[in-house]
């Protein structure tokens, strides 16, 4: 039984199970719609989890959603397009951040969601490759493939 140090904090992460899952419902979308697509999921703390890109993608999409990806945690959980127009309202804060992520862009761009679990943000996905909201619709059908939910309302 492990204790609880107030000097450390637990966090909750996604699955590798769950991320892979969420990947191929999302992919099964994309696969009805005619898209080609990439996807990643990135756990709360940015790190990549899982990632797939459809056969006939373009290289540089998986690239492109991992930026999306990450800044959806990066912000505490913000869906993509809520980051979008805030690039809009306030593009100079995020041309000098852009650059700031570890490992990924910071890429505020409609096609990412947050991941929450009971309300707990344990991740977040996204797509590039096709219009936004192909990309965005995409990847809600792989959260809601998993059980998961792009909001933190249990």
């Amino acid at each position: 039984m492990s204790e609880h140090h107030p000097e450390s904090m637990p966090q909750l992460l996604i699955s590798y199970r769950k991320a892979n899952e969420a990947i191929a419902a999302a992919m099964e979308y994309a696969r009805d719609k005619g898209a080609k697509l990439s996807f990643v999921v990135v756990d709360a703390a940015g790190h990549l989890v899982a990632a797939g890109r459809m056969d006939g993608a373009p290289f540089i999409t998986i690239e492109v959603a991992r930026g999306k990806a990450y800044a959806s945690v990066a912000t505490g959980g913000q869906p993509g397009s809520a980051l979008a127009q805030r690039f809009l309202e306030n593009p100079m804060v995020w041309g000098n951040v852009a650059g700031l992520g570890l490992g990924a862009p910071l890429l505020p761009a409609t096609g990412s969601l947050p991941i929450f679990f009971h309300g707990d943000l344990v991740g977040a996905i996204a797509a590039s490759g096709a219009p936004s909201e192909i990309d965005e619709a995409a990847v809600l059908a792989g959260i809601l493939a998993i059980d998961a939910s792009p909001g933190n309302r249990p």
